[in-house]
């Protein structure tokens, strides 16, 4: 019985320093990495294919936009990367998602400090592939 009770217990701390981190990232002020270029080439086939080759899968495509994510939020946070096009300008946003089931935060991947350092580290990386693809500035 003990042992029940302190395994809950242990559960809504959890939960409750999941939902502080995610306040945390989503009052810092940096939600993401945003890069806005010009393109005349197949930019979204490009990504397309970098998405397919680093695991990421589109999870929603409206007119003009798309947006990729990699994890489920189980073990690790989930990476997206969203594409915004207008006729030749792209911009796309970067950023990992603190999923505190009550509370969502983002956090850009340059961000400083602790939050999702793993995560972020994980798709700056392959971010960064998909910039240099692209012929664009790197995450530092």
């Amino acid at each position: 019985m003990g042992m029940l009770i302190g395994g809950m217990i242990g559960a809504l701390l959890g939960l409750g320093l999941l939902n502080v981190m995610a306040l945390i990232a989503r009052n810092r002020g940096n939600p993401c990495d945003a890069l806005v270029f010009r393109s005349s080439e197949d930019v979204i086939g490009k990504i397309d294919a970098w998405a397919k080759s680093n695991g990421y899968r589109l999870v929603r495509s409206d007119d003009g936009f798309r947006s990729y994510q990699k994890g489920y939020n189980f073990l690790t946070a989930p990476m997206f990367l969203d594409v915004i096009r207008s006729g030749d300008e792209y911009t796309l946003k970067s950023y990992v998602q603190i999923n505190g089931l009550v509370v969502k935060g983002d956090i850009a991947l340059t961000a400083s400090g602790f939050l999702v350092k793993l995560p972020r580290a994980m798709a700056k990386k392959t971010h960064n592939l998909l910039r240099a693809e692209l012929g664009q500035t790197l995450l530092q």
